[in-house]
């Protein structure tokens, strides 16, 4: 299970947890502390895009060493997304950007097309 599965199951479960607290004993006074912290969580994770779907670009995807090349060349690039290196069997591959909505995707892919010409839309 990846880590912002597990984010979004405990951030859900303990909004379950206060919520039922709250039925089932009336007069027990809930936490105004937690419960301002477990709406600023869930905030942060809608803005961040935690709970929708979303889409990346992928620029690489073979051997190791060609990976960890075209990673360094990219970032020196200094674009404004950020690139990740991942492993998927048998092969490294690079991933660019978080977005939003394929449109969102689709105006970064027409950038990054310019240097990598390779480079495609993926939704994880």
């Amino acid at each position: 299970m990846s880590r912002k599965k597990i984010q979004i199951l405990m951030v859900s479960l303990t909004m379950f947890g206060v919520a039922f607290q709250g039925i089932a004993q009336e007069s027990k006074q809930i936490d105004k502390q937690k419960i301002d912290a477990l709406v600023s969580t869930k905030i942060a994770m809608d803005k961040s895009g935690d709970f929708k779907e979303h889409y990346t670009i992928q620029i690489f995807y073979g051997e190791r060493n060609k990976a960890i090349a075209t990673k360094r060349q990219y970032d020196a690039l200094n674009h404004e997304w950020k690139s990740e290196l991942t492993w998927e069997h048998p092969y490294h591959k690079i991933c660019v950007g978080t977005y939003r909505s394929r449109l969102e995707a689709e105006r970064a892919l027409l950038k990054i097309k310019e240097k990598y010409s390779n480079a495609l839309i993926l939704k994880p």
